[in-house]
């Protein structure tokens, strides 16, 4: 499958907020990484639509699987959030996950 970091190479994800960490090989997404590890993350769709795997990245890098953008809005951006399910890792990271999160939608539904 393309569109991966180097497949055989295996990075490290640090959650700030929690202390937990894992680690990621270079054929699968976070999301798929973080179940693969038994760490608990929020998700609905896994294709990126719901955005409530989001996290936001403090350090590291990760390559955008798909547009970000269509579900996240500016200012997420601008504050450093990925999605998980749409996340492939091109270094180790440190990022905040919040446990408890809903999707996008609901968010602006609320807001």
């Amino acid at each position: 499958m393309f569109g991966f970091g180097d497949k055989n190479k295996t990075y490290k994800v640090t959650i700030a907020n929690t202390g937990e960490t894992f680690e990621v090989n270079g054929k699968i997404n976070l999301l798929k990484a973080a179940e693969n590890a038994g760490i608990e993350w929020p998700c609905n769709c896994k294709s990126g639509g719901c955005g409530t795997c989001r996290a936001i990245l403090k350090e590291g890098k990760v390559k955008e699987l798909s547009d970000f953008a269509y579900t996240l809005d500016g200012d997420m951006l601008d504050q450093g959030y990925i999605l998980a399910c749409q996340s492939s890792l091109k270094s180790d990271i440190v990022v905040e996950v919040d446990k408890n999160q809903k999707g996008v939608q609901e968010l602006k539904a609320t807001a």
